[in-house]
């Protein structure tokens, strides 16, 4: 069975150029029955795993990780359902055989579907999360899709705006090794764009688009991948280089959106060879590291201290 449910002329015109929004079939595959959900998590190594919790409101500081135990995949998901909890089983696609042939064909429709994309590395995980769970807003440094197999997701998209988070603001994710998130200022708000996910729905956007998200009071199921293009890395290392340039040496670089050209490649070049030796600047750590909860199905929300 195709991937893809309605691709049309409309949807590949604007693909990784505006948000968009399409029909899949990834929701009706037996890989995501709730026998092969709570299998694939309890089979999952841990050290691809990540367990979350946050408070109502999910801000960036209220997030935590915690420590699943020896706890199988049912009551991994009895706790996900009773709670306030966020699974992301990461590396999916390249610890498990079956989904890597899922996502192979995923990859090879959008290909056929879209002349001219090239994507040279494609990684993802599976996304299993409470009825309330939210993630905080943020960027992803690399193209991203968000599959969504179960459950009802509402998904703020925000334009590349100031109001909504600078080049500065942007950098500081690529100068970090792993933290995505921005600071969300109330602002931002007046710019935001709404998609209610239903099972069966698949959204991206363009590189860099900040992005938040909210649970609708069900139990969720999403594929998140991710994928790098000869343009994402023109991109990200021309960023990395603007942002040394602005913290070491208080250079102050115009606009990414506006870098092209001659301009762009040597920015491109130049990040490269500083991340090769090493340049970098220290950037603020949001979270505590460690574990700080225990998954606990019976408890409230779902965990420990």
């Amino acid at each position: 069975m195709a991937v893809l449910a309605d691709w049309t002329d409309e949807t590949r015109a604007a693909f990784r150029k505006e948000i968009v929004r399409a029909r899949h079939t990834l929701h009706t595959s037996p890989l995501f029955s709730d026998e092969a959900i709570e299998r694939l998590i309890e089979i999952h190594p841990r050290e691809h795993a990540d367990f979350a919790t946050m408070d109502e409101t999910g801000s960036r500081t209220s997030w935590k990780t915690g420590n699943p135990g020896d706890l199988t995949g049912a009551e991994l998901v009895r706790a996900v359902k009773n709670g306030r909890l966020w699974i992301n089983l990461r590396n999916l696609f390249e610890i498990h055989g079956e989904y890597r042939a899922m996502l192979d064909q995923m990859f090879a429709e959008l290909r056929d579907a879209n002349p001219g994309f090239h994507p040279v590395r494609i990684l993802g995980g599976l996304l299993v999360s409470s009825p309330q769970a939210k993630v905080p807003f943020h960027m992803d440094r690399t193209d991203t899709m968000l599959w969504h197999i179960r459950g009802k997701k509402r998904v703020f998209v925000y334009p590349h705006h100031d109001e909504v988070a600078t080049d500065a603001e942007r950098e500081e994710v690529l100068l970090h090794e792993f933290n995505d998130e921005l600071a969300n200022r109330p602002e931002a708000e007046n710019h935001a764009r709404i998609f209610d996910l239903e099972e069966g729905e698949m959204i991206c956007w363009p590189l860099h688009t900040p992005h938040r998200v909210e649970n609708m009071g069900t139990l969720n199921i999403s594929l998140a991948t991710e994928y790098t293009t000869p343009e994402a890395r023109l991109v990200n290392n021309a960023m990395y280089f603007n942002g040394v340039m602005r913290r070491r040496f208080g250079w102050w670089p115009g606009q990414i959106a506006h870098c092209e050209g001659l301009d762009l490649k040597a920015r491109f070049a130049a990040g490269m060879v500083m991340r090769k030796l090493g340049i970098s600047v220290p950037v603020e750590t949001p979270h505590e590291g460690g574990y700080r909860f225990e998954v606990d199905p019976d408890a409230p929300l779902g965990v420990r201290a």
